[in-house]
Order: structure tokens, then C-alpha cells, then sequence
């Protein structure tokens, strides 16, 4: 859902604003400078900000809403595919800059991104076998000349600023170096907890609690608050990721709107939680998910997800690719569970589902890539938690939508204008 995207983008914006001016000047160390911290920023604002949309954009949105669970509702709609096949469709979409804004459009062969905030998505639907099927998607944003190795120094400088800073100088510098960023995220995040507390053995250990106050958007957007309010507060998630010596590198936990975010930091780099502070994060970790929620009068809740997360961290690429082989358990409304059977399983077998992301620089420029893979296999459960989900989307479409977009591009022109003073 975009809305938990947003809260995940709201809280890498409070986690680059915690150290400052070491890691602004790192995003802009490279070869086009300041430039380039700007373009990253500008291009972000761009393509989360408010934008058009052609009329055939509209209207496939919604049948591709309707049909993520129950793929068959929108397969055979020749209306929604400019390309098709025996077996597999194919669409692909457009964000680019107009004389007016931004826009977003169908095509049946998007551009590649070049220019800083031009964007392709390209979505595909295979029909794996009667009532199994399989999307994929890959979105790649163009976002400039910043590049993949300045992005790392980056968030390095951000665990080192946090080695040497109390809580007082870090909520100081935070409100002295983003000053504008800081404001504007004010109205929808307050900084609950900061805990930064040496160790024994030399490690910082860091616990970041964010609190997601969606009464302070009310003013100036009730729509979007009414939504955050009504389907962020009911999620309760924890993750884990640990590694397979059964060391825990990291967590985040949520709950009643309080996302808390606990890290230990020796030399820049993340150590375990516990022993030895001269191990590295491995290539490989293994992320564990337990997730609730409410929808309407139900509740829904998935316990054990498991995805293998390999690193990417090539010269020309950083980044991670999450694989799903392993169904979680279910905890479902009444009677549901057990006649959803094969389709809880369908989507773990064979190669599974596998979600990534990354920075990958181009001969164009650096961009900022999210793929996805992800099977399955209808029945009519599915179609009434598809409906569900549907719903929520309709109403975020129906004005939250278009009051999140305003104020996704204020926090990240706040945030542009902030480090443009930084890294002069």
C-alpha cells in the first residue's frame, strides 16, 4: 500500500537528517558536487509529488487495484495491455517532467530514464497454469549524477555521526542544519526517542523511535490524516534480521504509530547486537516479519515471514534482493485459513516471490531500481480480501491521494533547499 511506502520514505528522511553535515557533504563528494545532492532530492519531489495523469492511466489504475489478488479479473482485458501474448500481457508507464509539472502515462514501450525524475515502470502478467499466476514489475527513477558510491559514503557518515553525538547534540543538529525539512516533517513525525549509549566493547548503540501523528496534517490535509489514521494505526510489525551464525543485526518494531528502529554501530558499520564488534554485515541476512492489522471488522496477521536478503554492493550498484520461499503462519478470520489452502502456499513454492531494490549507475546517470516477482493463485477468498484492499485504495484515491503527493513534494523540496545550504 502507498501509504506505508510513504511512512518508510518519511523515515529515511528523519534518519538523513540525524547526522548532517558530514553526510550532505558526502552525497555531494563526486564529481558534479552539490549538483548532485540536488538533482537526487528534485528528482524524488518530482515523481512523489503531485502529478497528472493521462486518461488512460487513470483509468487502468484501478483495474490493475482490483485484479493483485485475482489476476483473471483484468488477463483477458485486451482494453488494459497494449501487448500481449499467448500466455503473458504487458504494460508499461511513463513519469515525466511538463511544462506544467509532472505527468504519468500508459505506453507500450516507455522511454528509458535519462533526465533527473524520468521514470518507466514496465508490468507483466503471466498465466503460470489454470487460476496461478505471476507478476512482475520493475520501476527504475533516473536521479541524476549523484552516484551509487556516494550514496554508501552516505549512509556510512550517518552511522559514524551517530558514534560520536549524544542525544542532545543530534536533536540540536537536526533542527540547526534542517531547519525547513524538519519543520514540514514535524506536522506528520515527532522524534519519540534517540538513545545513543556506548558499549563495553567501544559500539554505539542506537535506538530511533519515530511516532506518526497524523492529527498535525489534519489543517492543512484531513484527507490523508483520516486515512494514516485509520490504516497505519492498527499495524503492529516487527522485523529481525539475523545471520546464519544466529547473530541479530537490526530491528524495527511498530505499534499504535511508534516505529522504533534499534542498531549497534562500531567504525561507521553496523556489528551484531552482541559479541564481536570487528564482524562486518555478511552478504547474506535472514529477515523475519511478524505482521497484524485490522481491515473493517477483521483481523489479519502473518507470523514467521522469512526472506533471504542478499546485498548488492558492486562499485556501479548497492542495494538488496529479498527471496520468499517460506509461507508464515496465518492467523485469518474464522473458517477462512483453511479453504485458502494451496493459494497461502502458491506464492513460497519453487522459486517463490522475491522482492529488490537498488541504486545502479548507467551511462546516463544513477537509478534508483525496485523490482518485484510475485505469484498467485486465485480463489474466492482471495477475491474477498482483494476486494478489501481494493476499497482502502479507493479511498485513497478519492482526495488523500492527491493531498499526500503536496505534501511528500513539500517535505523533499524542504529537505532540497536544506541541503543546498550544506553543501555549499
Amino acid at each position: 500500500m502507498r501509504s506505508t511506502r510513504s511512512l518508510r520514505s518519511a523515515l529515511a528522511l528523519v534518519l538523513a537528517c540525524a547526522a548532517c553535515r558530514e553526510p550532505a557533504r558526502e552525497l555531494g563528494s563526486g564529481p558534479a558536487g552539490a549538483d548532485a545532492a540536488r538533482e537526487l532530492v528534485d528528482a524524488l519531489a518530482l515523481r512523489f509529488g503531485e502529478s497528472s495523469r493521462e486518461p488512460a492511466f487513470d483509468a487502468l489504475r484501478p483495474k490493475l487495484a482490483r485484479a493483485a489478488l485475482v489476476p483473471s479479473r483484468v488477463f483477458d482485458d485486451a482494453s488494459a495491455w497494449p501487448r500481449q501474448g499467448g500466455a503473458w500481457r504487458a504494460v508499461e508507464f511513463a513519469g515525466y517532467r511538463t511544462d506544467v509539472g509532472y505527468a504519468l502515462g500508459v505506453r507500450p514501450f516507455a522511454p528509458e530514464p535519462g533526465a533527473a525524475g524520468q521514470y518507466r515502470g514496465q508490468l507483466r502478467l503471466e498465466r503460470m497454469s489454470s487460476g496461478r499466476y505471476e507478476w512482475t514489475m520493475r520501476e527504475e527513477l533516473a536521479v541524476g549524477r549523484v552516484r551509487p558510491a556516494e550514496l554508501a559514503a552516505t549512509l556510512d557518515a550517518l552511522l559514524r555521526g551517530a558514534e560520536v553525538s549524544s542525544e542532545a547534540q543530534a536533536r540540536a543538529s537536526i533542527a540547526e542544519a534542517f531547519p525547513r525539512a524538519a519543520a514540514k516533517l514535524g506536522l506528520l513525525l515527532s522524534l519519540d526517542t534517540l538513545v545513543l549509549a556506548r558499549d563495553a566493547q567501544g559500539a554505539t548503540r542506537l535506538q530511533l523511535g519515530v511516532r506518526l501523528t497524523p492529527d498535525g496534517l489534519r489543517p492543512s490535509a484531513p484527507r490523508y490524516a483520516a486515512f494514516l489514521q485509520k490504516y497505519l494505526t492498527p499495524i503492529r510489525t516487527r522485523m529481525s534480521a539475523g545471520d546464519a551464525a544466529g547473530a541479530e543485526w537490526w530491528t524495527l518494531e511498530g505499534e499504535r504509530n511508534l516505529w522504533t528502529l534499534r542498531l549497534r554501530v562500531q567504525g561507521g558499520s553496523l556489528v551484531p547486537f552482541e559479541g564481536d564488534v570487528q564482524r562486518r554485515i555478511p552478504e547474506t541476512l535472514r529477515v523475519t516479519t511478524d505482521y497484524s492489522t485490522r481491515m473493517g471488522r477483521f483481523s489479519l496477521a502473518a507470523r514467521g515471514l522469512v526472506a533471504v536478503v542478499a546485498l548488492r554492493r558492486a562499485p556501479a550498484e548497492k542495494g538488496f534482493v529479498a527471496r520468499f520461499r517460506s509461507s508464515p503462519e496465518w492467523d485469518l478470520p474464522f473458517l477462512v485459513e483453511p479453504l485458502l489452502g494451496g493459494p497461502l502456499r502458491y506464492p513460497f513454492e519453487g522459486p517463490g516471490s522475491e522482492a529488490a531494490y537498488s541504486a545502479l549507475e548507467t551511462s546516463s546517470g544513477t537509478r534508483l531500481v525496485r523490482s518485484y516477482r510475485a505469484r498467485v493463485g486465485e480463489n474466492w477468498v482471495l477475491r474477498w480480501l482483494g476486494g478489501m484492499t481494493d476499497k482502502a485504495l479507493s479511498e485513497f484515491r478519492a482526495g488523500a491521494e492527491r493531498e499526500a503527493d503536496r505534501y511528500h513534494a513539500e517535505c523533499l523540496t524542504a529537505l532540497r533547499d536544506d541541503l543546498a545550504e550544506l553543501v555549499r
